[in-house]
């Protein structure tokens, strides 16, 4: 299934993240303006301070929520990502509203650059702290790693396989490398890196 209508999906999104999905930011001239006894006043964010992202992306029914059917059905959708001014975002595929996330993580802006959001069942994983490795893991290195994720989401077996063997060979390195760090001998890690 096709779901591709990229001006009304970022106009929807736009227009919903601005007007009620995403949380409003405090701004000192309205509190001082409207200072009230029940603590700081908030107010809509504006289009030019949240930071917006479309891409094209192919889901699993399932992954939408959408019961009826095949959940295995795969369609391909523009999918909104928008990020507002009190660091919240909103994750929008078509014309709907998958999830908001209060905090966004590292994983979710990986995710993000990988073009490949998780299903609205998994995106609590996006709130609150990522694990410790993947907080030590380099930036580009995490962001490489996520984008060749999401680009096996839609290979062929024979393809995939190809990649995975190319990882494999390159985690063999890194452990070999590690090694090295933690006071083996150069030839012992020579011979692990064949």
């Amino acid at each position: 299934m096709d779901m591709r209508h990229p001006i009304r999906s970022l106009t929807w999104a736009l227009m919903r993240a601005l007007e009620q999905d995403l949380a409003g930011s405090e701004s000192d001239l309205v509190n001082e303006l409207l200072r009230t006894e029940g603590g700081p006043v908030t107010v809509r964010p504006r289009v030019e301070d949240c930071t917006v992202v479309l891409f094209s992306q192919v889901w699993r029914a399932g992954d939408l929520g959408w019961m009826r059917g095949d959940e295995e059905e795969r369609i391909e959708a523009e999918t909104v990502v928008i990020t507002g001014p009190a660091g919240d975002a909103c994750v929008y595929v078509s014309t709907q509203l998958m999830y908001h996330v209060g905090h966004p993580n590292r994983r979710f802006f990986l995710d993000v650059a990988a073009q490949c959001m998780r299903a609205r069942t998994e995106s609590r994983t996006y709130e609150g702290r990522d694990s410790a490795d993947l907080e030590a893991l380099d930036f580009e290195v995490a962001g490489a790693l996520a984008r060749i994720s999401g680009a096996l989401y839609g290979m062929d077996q024979p393809d995939a396989a190809r990649v995975a063997r190319a990882l494999r060979d390159c985690v063999s390195q890194v452990e070999a490398v590690a090694g090295l760090q933690q006071g083996l001998p150069a030839t012992a890690v020579q011979a692990v890196s064949g």
